[in-house]
């Protein structure tokens, strides 16, 4: 008797939550069709993707507003025999639900005003508009509920059926005995659902994943103003909560702004060389690891110090971000963190250039590859925004035998299958690869047991480890058709532990290998002196193959000198990296208040700020002023493509 009570309990939580489901999916039939002229390109096939997609989105914030009463439902207490408890639970569930209904429903009438959902960041802009401050919020509420009248009928039967259904599963408590039995049981039971529970809000059952967040709708979209359409209102407003919003700057006019940074790159080249594209992402790294560009014999990169000495590179070369998720699109699509990580914002959902976009409309096959399960940090969706048509991760590699046991594939045996995977490809191609073992908990392959140096900390086999990875990797494909044909890009995507001094501070934290190795142009092999950075690397491939068209990216073309002179990156505050020169401005105040020497005072320990001139310390300010401007207006616009 006991254990039929926990069931039905159990029961008609679950069918709560479930009629919950369901109205979303109505409600998104209904943004669907209200909206359907922005959807031109959906058809029956991708709207049941659509579908298929969304619900681990509706689930995640199902349970988000749910949370409550899914623990006070399956609290093993004595109040589960209170039919006030249980009145409380049903009041919680309908009004819990109703608002956020509420603002699905007005969201599905708001989308043709922001061609997007609704954000976190919507009241903070109904205050800035002054509409709150200086109208009567009930005058405005009631005018829009004129305007759009259909809303009230709409939200009248959704509440009229939460009440039903709420009535309907309220538990009798009439029959509960609570004794030992019933709370030891109901106690195991809710530890498992409460477990339960928190795999759906993160939206994953694999603990290593971030929860969910809105680019992760990306996967599931063929375009990114599909987006809307994945995720839901509530889940929209509750992952915005907390980011911190862009505001538009107008420091300069739009004729003026262009002077001092332009983030549009035009390429005029008359004829196209169409190179296969081989970009190779390194976990952590960091420069710090190699002799050539430490300038020492004692190094953990043999095999990419002798492959540099052939490349073009630079002395400096820097990450526009400290995480994995910041280096996919500063990468793939020149777009860098500053206050925020990009790939976690609701600017995700913004159309970009992306350079699988880029490439395929002038023929080229893209894909892209990660060792870790599918899903994993995003990067299928990222590389799906970027336009890569083609993701392979662990669930597609053959031999789970060789799982690290922590982040995904070894990196030799990943770059096994990456090679076996490059000569399938009709050229021209662009593929790349994000290898994922040098990283904590610095495992290596049982066969490569004890043949690296240990160096001073386990982090420096892995390092050999992947280098040597690497080396096994170009000594297959080398022999390939397609191989001197084709442009190799590495980099790493963030650094990792640091023992030199310089490499702790906020320039150090940054500087990350960009290598440019063609096999066959050795004219390109140089160390040159310029600056470099991640967002330099999209439009430096295109400048490469000779692109033709203007194309939207915060990063410079490396291959023009006279472009390529500065990196910009975000670390609390601003920093330009230019003239060997590192400066540091604060936005809040509008001053530049740091300039360091970096090549000379590597460990930034002297501010010369009050020794540099007026002139000069404008030019910078300017720079990373226009640098604002255009992001964040890009940005909020969503005008991150080209147009004519």
């Amino acid at each position: 008797m006991q254990i039929n009570i926990i069931l039905k309990n159990i029961f008609y939580l679950i069918l709560r939550l479930v009629s919950i489901l369901i109205i979303y999916q109505l409600l998104r039939l209904g943004y669907y069709y209200y909206n359907h002229e922005y959807f031109t390109e959906i058809n029956i096939h991708s709207y049941l993707e659509i579908i298929k997609g969304s619900l681990k989105f509706d689930i995640s914030a199902i349970l988000y507003i749910n949370i409550l009463i899914v623990f006070l439902s399956l609290l093993p207490s004595k109040l589960i025999i209170k039919k006030g408890y249980h009145k409380f639970i049903s009041f919680l569930f309908i009004y819990c639900n109703i608002l956020a209904i509420i603002a699905s429903v007005i969201d599905m009438f708001y989308y043709p005003y922001i061609k997007n959902r609704i954000t976190f960041s919507f009241f903070k802009e109904l205050s800035q508009t002054g509409l709150i401050q200086n109208e009567n919020p009930i005058k405005i509420i009631l005018k829009f509920g004129i305007d759009y009248w259909i809303i009230i009928p709409i939200i009248w039967i959704i509440l009229y059926a939460l009440k039903y259904l709420a009535r309907k599963t309220r538990l009798n408590t009439e029959n509960i005995q609570i004794n030992t039995v019933y709370i030891i049981t109901s106690l195991i039971i809710a530890i498992l659902l409460y477990t339960l529970t928190v795999f759906g809000l993160r939206g994953s059952f694999i603990y290593k994943n971030r929860p969910i967040t809105i680019s992760n709708a990306g996967k599931y979209a063929k375009k990114p103003s599909q987006i809307p359409l994945i995720i839901n209102t509530p889940f929209s407003l509750i992952r915005t909560a907390h980011i911190k919003e862009l505001s538009k700057k107008e420091y300069y006019k739009t004729n003026e702004v262009n002077k001092y940074y332009d983030a549009t790159k035009s390429f005029t080249s008359s004829q196209i060389n169409k190179k296969n594209i081989v970009l190779i992402i390194l976990e952590s790294m960091a420069t710090e690891y190699y002799g050539i560009y430490n300038n020492i014999e004692k190094t953990y990169t043999p095999f990419l110090d002798s492959l540099i000495s052939k490349s073009f590179t630079a002395d400096y070369t820097f990450s526009n971000g400290i995480k994995s998720i910041d280096a996919m699109p500063a990468i793939l699509a020149s777009i860098p963190t500053t206050q925020f990580h990009f790939s976690l914002s609701k600017y995700a959902t913004n159309n970009i250039q992306g350079i699988g976009n880029l490439l395929k409309e002038i023929g080229y096959s893209t894909s892209f590859f990660h060792g870790a399960p599918n899903g994993s940090m995003g990067f299928e969706s990222m590389a799906n925004i970027c336009g890569i048509n083609n993701f392979y991760g662990m669930d597609d590699y053959p031999n789970r035998k060789d799982y690290d046991g922590i982040w995904g594939i070894w990196d030799d045996k990943f770059f096994s299958f990456f090679a076996d995977k490059l000569n399938e490809f009709k050229e021209p191609f662009f593929s790349g690869i994000f290898t994922c073992s040098s990283h904590h908990p610095y495992k290596l392959p049982k066969e490569y047991h004890n043949q690296f140096n240990k160096g001073k900390h386990p982090m420096h086999e892995c390092v050999q480890y992947t280098d040597y990875a690497l080396q096994k990797f170009f000594n297959r494909i080398k022999k390939e058709e397609w191989y001197k044909n084709t442009l190799f890009v590495i980099t790493a995507d963030h650094t990792n532990i640091s023992f030199q001094k310089k490499y702790k501070t906020s320039l150090g934290i940054f500087r990350v290998p960009i290598i440019f190795f063609d096999p066959n142009n050795n004219l390109i092999a140089k160390k040159s002196k310029i600056i470099m950075q991640h967002t330099d690397i999209m439009p430096s491939i295109l400048g490469y193959i000779n692109y033709n068209k203007p194309v939207i990216a915060f990063g410079n073309n490396v291959f023009k000198d006279s472009l390529a002179n500065f990196a910009i990156n975000y670390h609390n505050d601003y920093q330009l990296i230019i003239n060997e020169k590192l400066v540091i401005y604060n936005e809040d105040i509008d001053k530049i208040q740091y300039i360091y020497e970096f090549k000379n005072d590597p460990l930034l320990k002297k501010n010369i700020v009050q020794n540099i001139n007026f002139l000069e310390k404008q030019y910078y300010r300017n720079k990373i002023r226009a640098f604002i401007q255009n992001y964040n207006n890009r940005m909020i616009n969503n005008n991150l493509t080209y147009e004519d």
